[in-house]
C-alpha cells in the first residue's frame, strides 16, 4: 500500500454515500414507461459488467439504483398497469431477488474497504484535511465518483483515458475477443444441451429417426430370418385388424384416405419386406466387441502423468550437496509451484526472508506471464469530463469510420432529401464506453424527421447481444449541422437512459459537415423533459447554446479512434439491407 492509496479522489465511498448516490436520478413520470424499462435494463447491465470487473462500489451503486427505480418509481408509473407494460414489469421484477443477493454480498466488502482505508490514513488525517481545502474541482468531483473508490481487494490503476487512448483500445479489443469466445462457447454448450435433451425426450417417447427402433428390438439371435418372421406376424395382425374393421372401400379415414387404400398400402409393402442391410449390419456389431485389446491403449497416457512429477531435471544441480537437503527442496518446489502468490508474499515479508531466498526465484519464474493479463485487467479510466451538475461522464470511444459508413448507407435517402437515423450501441469496459455496433432500425423518413418504428426489434437485439444504447446518429440532407427542437426531444429520451449518450448530426452539404452533441444538465435536459410546447418544431424559452453543447474531447467526453472495430446490423425489411455482422 503506499502513498498511491491515499491520493486525492481515491477515498472509498461508504455504503451510506453510495446509497445516496444511487438515488440521485431525475425521475419523471411524464416520460413513457417503455423508456424507463429500457433505462432499467441498461442500469442492470452496467451493474453486472462492473461486478465482473471487480469495481464493487460502482456495481453496488448501479444495482441499488435498479432496485430503487423498479420497486419505488416504476411500480407507481401511470402507464404501469397497461397490459403490455405489465409484461415488462414482471421481467424487471424477476431479477430483483438475484440483485438483492448481490447487494448483500457487496455490502460487507464496501464496509471492509472503507475501514481499511481509515486505518491506512489515520496517521495523515491532518494533511489530508489540508489538501481537501486546496484540491482542484476535478479532485472534489472524483472523490464522489464510485468508479474511482479505492478497494484493497482489487486495486486498479486509475488512468486518464485521453492520455492513454491506445491502451484503452487495446484492452477493449482484448476484452471483446474474450467475450465473443465465451459467448460462442456458451451457445455451443446450449446447443449441445438442447440436442441432448431432445434426444432423451425422443428415447423416452419411443421416437427415433432410426428405422429399427420403430419396432420392438428383438433379442440377438443367430437366425436372422426369425426377425422377419416377427415382422410378418405383426403385418398379418395389422391386416386382420383392418379386415375386421369392416370391408374395403366402404368408409374413409379422418385423413380422407379410404380403408381400401390404407390396406392396399400395407398389402403392397408387405410382400416386398426382405432382410435388409440394416439388420444384417447391426447385429454382427456385437461380435467385434470381444476385441477388447483396443481399450488398453489409453492406459499408457495414465502412466505418463505419473512419471511427469518424477522428472528430476531441476534437482540434479543440488545432488553434489548432502542427500538430506534434496527432500526439503522437493517440498519447497511443490509449494511454490502450486501457490505462486504465496512465494511472492514470502519475499515481501520481512519475517520469512531467512533460509529460502535463493530457491523460490527459480520456481517462481513461470508465474509472471500469468500475472501480466491480471494487471492489464485492473485498470480504471477516470472520467475526462463532467456534467454541469458535477456528475462524471465516462469516456466514449467512437470509431472514426462509423460516420463515413453511415453516410454510405444513407446516400439514397440523402439524394431524395430524406433523413435517416441509426442507433449507436456498444459496451462498457474498464469504466469507459466503446461504440461497437451501428444498428439501422426500421424507420419512417421525411425531409425533416426520421422516426424509428418497431422499437421492440432493436431493443430485443441489444438485450440478446449484451449491447448498451449509447446514442444515435442521423442526417440533415437539406439543413445545416444543428440540433432541431425535434432532435432535442428525441435525444432527451436517450440521455435520460444514460447520461453519456450522444447525438451525431451529419450535414453532408454544409460545413461543418457533422457534430457530436449532448444536452446540458442542467439546464438543457430538465427543460426539454418539462417542455409542453405543441408542434414538431418550436422555440424554447432558453437559448439553444444553453440547451445543448459539443461532446467531442476536449472539453467533451467523446474520443474518435480508427482502431475501434464496429459492426453494421440492418433491421430494415427492405432489400437494401447491408450484410449483417460485417466488421469495419
Amino acid at each position: 500500500m503506499g502513498s498511491a492509496t491515499i491520493e486525492a479522489g481515491s477515498r472509498p465511498m461508504n455504503v451510506k454515500e453510495i446509497s445516496e448516490k444511487a438515488k440521485q436520478y431525475d425521475w419523471n413520470p411524464r416520460i413513457g414507461f417503455k423508456f424507463w424499462a429500457r433505462a432499467a435494463n441498461t442500469i442492470h447491465h452496467e451493474g453486472q459488467i462492473y461486478l465482473q470487473e471487480g469495481s464493487i462500489a460502482q456495481a453496488y451503486m448501479f444495482l441499488l439504483r435498479y432496485c430503487t427505480l423498479v420497486l419505488d418509481d416504476m411500480a407507481k408509473h401511470p402507464e404501469a398497469k397497461h397490459p403490455e407494460n405489465r409484461v415488462l414489469m414482471r421481467q424487471l421484477n424477476a431479477r430483483i431477488n438475484t440483485v438483492v443477493e448481490q447487494l448483500e454480498q457487496l455490502k460487507p466488502q464496501i464496509e471492509e474497504a472503507y475501514e481499511k482505508w481509515q486505518q491506512l490514513t489515520a496517521s495523515v488525517q491532518d494533511s489530508r484535511e489540508k489538501r481537501r481545502s486546496t484540491s482542484s474541482q476535478y479532485a472534489r468531483h472524483a472523490a464522489n465518483d464510485a468508479a474511482l473508490s479505492w478497494n484493497h481487494i482489487s486495486q486498479a490503476k486509475i488512468l486518464d483515458a485521453g492520455q492513454n487512448q491506445e491502451l484503452a483500445v487495446d484492452l477493449a479489443r482484448e476484452a471483446l475477443l474474450k467475450r465473443r469466445r465465451r459467448r460462442r462457447q456458451e451457445n455451443a454448450d446450449e446447443d449441445e444441451r438442447i440436442h441432448r435433451t431432445s434426444d432423451g425426450y425422443k428415447e423416452e417417447r419411443g421416437y427415433n429417426v432410426d428405422r429399427r427402433q420403430q419396432y420392438p428390438t428383438p433379442p440377438p439371435t443367430n437366425n436372422r430370418y426369425s426377425e422377419d418372421d416377427d415382422l410378418r406376424r405383426q403385418m398379418e395382425a395389422t391386416r386382420r385388424q383392418l379386415d375386421r374393421s369392416g370391408g374395403y372401400g366402404i368408409s374413409e379415414t379422418d385423413n380422407g384416405i379410404s380403408d381400401t387404400d390404407s390396406y392396399r398400402s400395407v398389402n403392397y409393402h408387405y410382400p416386398t419386406i426382405k432382410p435388409t442391410s440394416t439388420y444384417t449390419y447391426d447385429y454382427p456389431k456385437p461380435a467385434p466387441r470381444p476385441e477388447s485389446p483396443r481399450p488398453q491403449p489409453p492406459l499408457p497416457p495414465k502412466v505418463i502423468p505419473f512419471e511427469r512429477p518424477v522428472p528430476v531435471t531441476r534437482p540434479p544441480p543440488p545432488p553434489p550437496r548432502p542427500r538430506k537437503g534434496s527432500g526439503s527442496l522437493s517440498r519447497d518446489s511443490r509449494r511454490s509451484g502450486m501457490l505462486p502468490s504465496q512465494t511472492i508474499r514470502l519475499v515481501n515479508d520481512e519475517d520469512d526472508v531467512d533460509e529460502k531466498p535463493a530457491r523460490p526465484p527459480k520456481v517462481s519464474e513461470p508465474p509472471p506471464p500469468e500475472e501480466k493479463p491480471k494487471e492489464a485487467n485492473k485498470v480504471t479510466f477516470r472520467p475526462v469530463a463532467y456534467l454541469e451538475s458535477g456528475e462524471p461522464l465516462r469516456s466514449v470511444f467512437l470509431p472514426s469510420g462509423l460516420r463515413r459508413r453511415f453516410l454510405e448507407l444513407a446516400r439514397e435517402n440523402t439524394i431524395r432529401e430524406l433523413e435517416m437515423c441509426g442507433i449507436l450501441c456498444g459496451t462498457l469496459i474498464n469504466n469507459a464506453l466503446f461504440i461497437t455496433c451501428l444498428l439501422i432500425p426500421e424507420q419512417e423518413c421525411t425531409p425533416d424527421t426520421c422516426e424509428t418504428i418497431n422499437e421492440e426489434a432493436y431493443v430485443t437485439y441489444c438485450i440478446e447481444n449484451d449491447l448498451l444504447v449509447l446514442g444515435w446518429i442521423h442526417t440533415h440532407p437539406t439543413q445545416t449541422c444543428f440540433m432541431s427542437s425535434r432532435d432535442l426531444h428525441t435525444h432527451a429520451g436517450y440521455q435520460t437512459m444514460m447520461k453519456e449518450s450522444i447525438a451525431i448530426v451529419c450535414a453532408p452539404r454544409y460545413d461543418p459537415s457533422y457534430g457530436i452533441f449532448r444536452l446540458t444538465d442542467p439546464p438543457g435536459l430538465p427543460h426539454i423533459i418539462n417542455c409542453n410546447t405543441p408542434g414538431v418544431f418550436h422555440q424554447h424559452a432558453i437559448p439553444s447554446d444553453e440547451i445543448y453543447c459539443s461532446a467531442r474531447h476536449a472539453p467533451g467526453h467523446v474520443f474518435e479512434s480508427s482502431r475501434v472495430d464496429f459492426e453494421v446490423v440492418d433491421l430494415r425489411p427492405e432489400g437494401s439491407k447491408v450484410p449483417q455482422f460485417r466488421r469495419y
